[in-house]
Parts: C-alpha cells; structure tokens; sequence
C-alpha cells in the first residue's frame, strides 16, 4: 500500500513517498510557495498560494506512483516491518507478494525457462552396480541385456582333478538339443560376480561358524573389487542378512552376530537366494555357495526339483561346501519325531550342484574351512563364459538341454566338464532365459 506524507519546512514543501514496506522512499521533491509577506496581496495571494501547494502535491503524488509502479518485486521480510503497519496492510502486502511469485511462475514455464539447479531438489542416489553392471568398452557387461544370448559357464578338470586353464575359443563344441551352436562370446573371469553366501545355522553349526567369521574377509577378498556378495542364514527358515555389497568387511560382521539353533531346511534358502540374484543382479554372474552339513531335518515348501529349476532360470550355480559328521561335536543335534513324514531327508545336494554346473567340496575337519571356502572361490574365477546364439529362435519357454565338449580328438575322457545342463527359453514376452 503506498502513499504520500507532507511536510512544510519554511519557504519549501517536502513530499515523501511510503513504499509497499511502509519505509519511506528516499525521494523528496520540492516545490517553491511564494511567502505572504508583500503588502496588498490579502485573502486572495493566501488562497492562491493554497493552489499552488495543494496542485504541487498532486503532481509530486503522481510522480511517486509512477515511480513505484515502475520498481522490481520487492521481497517481503516481516521481521523489518515496523510496527506501526496495521495487520490488515500486512495482509495485503502478502498477497501482492504471492501474486508476483505466481506470475514469475507461469513466466519462466511459459518461456520454458529451468530454475537453477542450486534451486532443484537432489536427485535420489542410485547404488552403483548394485544391479547393473557398469558399461566398459567390448560387450562383456552388455550380454544380459540379450535374451536371445544363451549365457554358459563351464569349469574344465583334467584326469587328475587339476584345473584347465589354457583353453581356447575353438576348443570348446556347444550343443543345444544336439545341434551345435557357433560360440560367439569367450571369456574367463571377465564378467562381474554376484555371490550368495548362504549358511546353515542350525544347532550343529555353531563351531563352524566361528571359523567362517574368522576366513570371511581374506577369502572373499580374493573376489574381484567390483564383485559383490550377500549374506544369508538359515535353519528351519531362510533370512537375507546383508543385501549385494562389495563390502567385505560387512560380511564377516555379519556371520559373527548368528546364533545357531534350530532344525534344517535346505532347498528352501537355495531357493530364496537363487531368486534374489535373479532380481537384484541380472547384469552378472549368479553363484550361490551353500556351507552346510547337508543333512535337511525338516520339511520346507521347496523341493530339490524346484530348486534346480530356479537356479536354471536364474543362472545361478550352486557349490557346496559339506562339514561332515563329527567335525563339531560339542553341537545340539536336532532329531525330527519318528511318526512324522521323514522322506524330506532324502534331499540330495549333490543333485543340485550338479545340476547347475557345481560340486561338493568337502571340509573334513574345522580347520579345513578356510581352505574348502578357498577353493570355492577359486572355481568360481576359474570358469570359462561361453555366449551363443540358439538356432531355435522360438520364444516358447521350453526347456533346452545344453551339452558341452571339448573338440580336441585326443581329449577323449581326458577333460571333465562342469556347467548347467540347460536352460529355460525366453516366453512369448521375452521375459528372460
């Protein structure tokens, strides 16, 4: 709300101005008024005097008006507004604020003009590679996003059990349903891993335990940076304890604070983690490494079957690392009653490893953990990546078996071959292999 004050000093009249703050402009215009002091000019000199001072405030009134309309927004900061404006100036002045602020609105979106990104809210972060591996030059972190690429690993054993390391493309025969496919993707090690480390935490368990939390870090340190794991535990009931994380360190923290007890089920948390890597990592390689003593003492919802089919379908291979009998023998053992259905021990590991490209490594003794828990990892870096391309191009979510050879002619029964064998085809969505 503006508006004028005046102010006769003598001889001169002092217009000033009051802002839409209630401050007063810092202008002043002066207008001259003949004194009534020369002799004969009576009534009729002091009333044109009146006319003047009264028409010079008119024309000062309407010069500030003009210069106010003509002033920027003003920002409205109640804590300087004297106290003497009245509540309802200061509503008004509200309003007019509010008024500006809409205006520069539909301004700057009718110019498509963008606020300043100091203006804008932070974007929500992203976790790096938590499911999608980062792009690097060549197609080595780019496969999954083909369905139509059939994605196989394969560990290579010599007579003796000895790791072979020296293969080549053109070493290895690819075989669908029994027609050979051209191999057009080679690799080894190259791809990013995303690891479920998955613990029996039964009533046996609690000395074995006690050494993983002590060979967790080193051992999964040999992992590739960039390689991620996660935690789960398990006895009657599967829990994640710690998501994907590259974050060593965070995982041997975490098998410190489980407590034992409790019965098994097996196939359930292979389940539950084939699953998880399927959903939170499709970008990687998928391996699960199951440290148990293989004895499943309670029913769950899964089977073995199950098991394998989801690990197919996720591409997730299954390795085990079996304490045998006796190795803990200060733990609870845990008896199922005799008149219950006992036919869910009969659950085969080896089955499922085998199965999806995997083995049993055996932990005689608590001391020997550490080494077996090495050895997992080292398969796990040890095996080749083969990508092809299927000649049947159906999208009909079938089953496909796949069967792997390697072409040298004296090779026969000298090479043994480890990987999945098969794969689900994408459906009619092309929802995944």
């Amino acid at each position: 709300m503006s508006g004028v004050s005046f102010q006769v000093l003598g001889d001169t009249i002092v217009t000033q101005a009051l802002s839409p703050l209630g401050e007063r402009v810092d202008r002043s215009r002066r207008t001259s008024v003949r004194r009534l002091t020369e002799p004969g000019e009576g009534v009729r000199g002091s009333q044109q005097g009146r006319d003047g001072a009264q028409e010079s405030a008119v024309l000062a009134q309407n010069d500030c008006r003009e210069r106010l309309l003509r002033r920027p927004p003003v920002r409205v900061s109640w804590q300087r507004m004297p106290d003497l404006v009245h509540r309802k100036t200061r509503r008004a002045l509200m309003r007019n604020a509010v008024a500006h602020r809409i205006v520069a609105i539909l301004a700057l979106t009718l110019a498509g003009t963008r606020p300043a990104h100091s203006q804008l809210p932070p974007a929500a972060a992203t976790p790096p590679g938590e499911n999608f591996a980062p792009a690097v030059t060549g197609d080595n972190y780019r496969l999954k996003a083909d369905v139509d690429l059939v994605l196989v690993e394969a560990t290579v054993r010599d007579q003796n059990g000895g790791i072979v390391n020296d293969l080549t493309r053109e070493s290895f025969g690819v075989y669908e349903n029994g027609l050979e496919q051209q191999v057009t993707y080679f690799s080894r090690d190259q791809l990013p891993l995303a690891v479920a480390l998955v613990l029996d935490c039964s009533g046996t368990m609690g000395p074995v335990l006690r050494q993983l939390h002590h060979a967790a870090f080193d051992t999964l340190s040999a992992l590739k940076p960039d390689d991620q794991v996660a935690l789960f535990d398990f006895a009657a009931r599967a829990e994640m304890l710690v998501g994907l994380t590259k974050n060593r360190q965070r995982i041997a923290g975490a098998i410190a604070t489980i407590r034992p007890g409790g019965g098994t089920v097996i196939p359930d948390a292979l389940y539950e983690a084939a699953l998880y890597l399927a959903r939170a990592a499709p970008g990687r390689r998928h391996a699960i490494i199951l440290v148990s003593d293989n004895q499943n003492t309670e029913k769950g919802y899964c089977d073995e079957k199950r098991v394998i089919h989801q690990a197919l379908e996720s591409e997730a291979v299954i390795y085990s690392i079996r304490v045998e009998e006796g190795s803990h023998p200060h733990s609870m053992y845990v008896i199922p009653p005799l008149y219950r259905d006992v036919s869910f021990r009969d659950v085969s590991v080896p089955k499922m490893t085998h199965e999806t490209g995997g083995e049993v490594i055996d932990a005689r003794n608590l001391n020997s953990i550490r080494s077996a828990l090495d050895t997992a990892i080292s398969r796990l870096k040890q095996r080749y990546s083969l990508g092809y391309y299927s000649t049947n191009r159906r999208h009909d979510g079938a089953f496909r078996e796949i069967d792997i050879h390697i072409k040298d002619a004296s090779s026969d029964g000298k090479y043994i071959v480890y990987a999945r064998r098969g794969y689900y085809a994408p459906g009619e969505e092309g929802s995944g292999q």
